[in-house]
């Protein structure tokens, strides 16, 4: 692939580094240009295009990229995320990208939604489509993969987005502090995981029965399939291996959020028997799911609640946050081995290729952490139950006060309330009222103004529901 120049000598700028490859395309077709990384090095860069393509390039060192960039359209990152679109935004780094953006604060008021925002922190920190070694990762939400209905108002169907993959089991979380904290080699660092929540062979797994990844994973595994209990063959299972093998602490990727048609063998490959004689084919999907669309849909939902909407900050904090790296990683139980994290080697001081050769190869092998996009901690997303675990204050009356105020509260179901609290602060601007409901319906009830005079006995009714379900 190669870029088309029509700017004279700047064509022989960019096609200087692009020769061998297939491709064109007009500057005028460029909505947008990242810096990115590849092998832990800031040496390439990925264009996107009008046509909602991408293709992405390496470079032999930085100061190349700069020189192309310098040589491309000044379009920035695109129109998306509130940055002026200009070069110096290209060559940002992600935390500069992070704190310049106004997404975190179109994310805190509900302007967009958890996918969305996922999705921006994964681009701005270096996560793209076209590297399998930093593919996109999102979370599992659901703990719950064995019942025939799935309730999505019960705490216990959902993660503890607080703690990564490899915690969420204490006896596993044990093996791991162990050892870390056991461990005596003074070459290589200490680590809690020796293997990463995010491969490229992680990625070719989940997505084994499409293409173009069914072709790849085939390369990767010298022309065969790999053997059938290994094989991505049930939500469930994969699940259950993510609580209890030591050496899988897998997280997902986006496509379990949109993407049905991963977990159907729509091209009827051999995928093997397993030992227990079960053919592998489609991907067994929870019971409460009765087809791959409605197991999108509800994994979908359960993303975007209440549930994981109050604490999918604290993921963030483990996977792009301050929890990421350094000591608040250590107390989190969230260290991988080094030559996962940026910074780590540096390629280009590695004078002996066959030493270099085996460098990158391990680095392909444990996965990538993506950029660290803050290091403090990240904030939380305004909701109902944020407002609710932060106001703990019991709504209280006086006598006089009972007497002029009656209120008529108006709800979604008929579900009885459990939990009254106020949030009338004076000099708010919008006082409320946060109910909790037995079904654990929350809601912020809001009262319309009134003006002029009113008898001894004021009705405050008409209550502005904002529940969330």
């Amino acid at each position: 692939m190669c870029i088309s120049v029509e700017w004279g000598v700047k064509e022989w700028v960019i096609l200087a580094y692009t020769e061998g490859l297939h491709g064109k395309w007009l500057f005028t077709e460029i909505r947008a240009v990242f810096s990115r990384r590849y092998l832990l090095q800031n040496t390439a860069l990925e264009i996107f295009m009008a046509n909602r393509t991408a293709v992405m390039f390496n470079f032999p060192d930085a100061a190349t990229v700069k020189k192309v960039v310098h040589s491309l359209p000044r379009v920035g990152v695109g129109t998306n995320f509130g940055l002026p679109q200009t070069r110096r935004i290209s060559l940002a780094t992600p935390k500069q990208l992070f704190k310049a953006s106004n997404m975190t604060q179109r994310w805190q008021r509900r302007e967009i939604s958890n996918f969305e925002y996922l999705i921006f922190l994964n681009t701005i920190s270096g996560r793209t489509y076209n590297d399998l070694n930093q593919y996109p990762v999102f979370p599992w939400v659901i703990t719950n993969y064995d019942s025939e209905e799935l309730d999505l108002t019960l705490p216990s169907n959902f993660r503890d987005l607080s703690k990564p993959i490899g915690a969420l089991n204490p006896k596993r979380a044990a093996f791991f502090s162990d050892r870390y904290e056991s461990w005596e080699d003074d070459q290589v660092p200490k680590f809690h995981y020796g293997t990463h929540y995010s491969t490229s062979s992680f990625t070719l797994m989940w997505l084994l029965r499409i293409e173009p990844f069914t072709t790849l994973f085939l390369n990767f595994q010298g022309g065969k399939f790999d053997h059938a209990d290994r094989t991505f063959s049930s939500v469930s299972r994969a699940w259950r291996n993510c609580q209890r093998d030591t050496s899988d602490v897998k997280e997902l990727i986006p496509e379990f959020y949109y993407l049905p048609e991963m977990f159907v063998n729509a091209n009827s490959y051999n995928l093997g028997v397993m030992e227990d004689s079960s053919v592998v084919s489609d991907v067994e999907l929870p019971p409460w799911a009765k087809s791959p669309e409605e197991f999108v849909r509800i994994n979908r939902l359960a993303l975007e609640s209440e549930f994981v909407s109050c604490q999918l900050h604290q993921w963030i904090d483990l996977i792009f946050g301050y929890k990421q790296q350094g000591p608040e990683a250590t107390r989190a139980l969230n260290v991988f081995y080094y030559l996962t994290y940026e910074g780590a080697v540096n390629l280009s001081s590695i004078n002996d290729p066959m030493l270099r050769e085996a460098v990158e190869s391990q680095i392909r092998s444990f996965g990538q952490t993506p950029c660290q996009l803050l290091i403090e901690p990240h904030p939380p997303r305004s909701s109902a139950m944020q407002v609710y675990l932060l106001l703990q204050t019991p709504l209280m009356f006086t006598e006089q006060m009972q007497q002029d105020v009656i209120m008529v509260l108006k709800f979604p179901s008929n579900s009885p309330v459990t939990h009254v609290a106020a949030n009338t602060q004076p000099g708010l601007t919008s006082p409320a009222i946060i109910t909790v409901t037995a079904n654990r319906l929350f809601a912020v009830n809001k009262w319309h103004g009134l003006t002029g005079n009113v008898s001894s006995h004021r009705q405050i009714s008409d209550l502005l529901d904002q529940s969330i379900g």
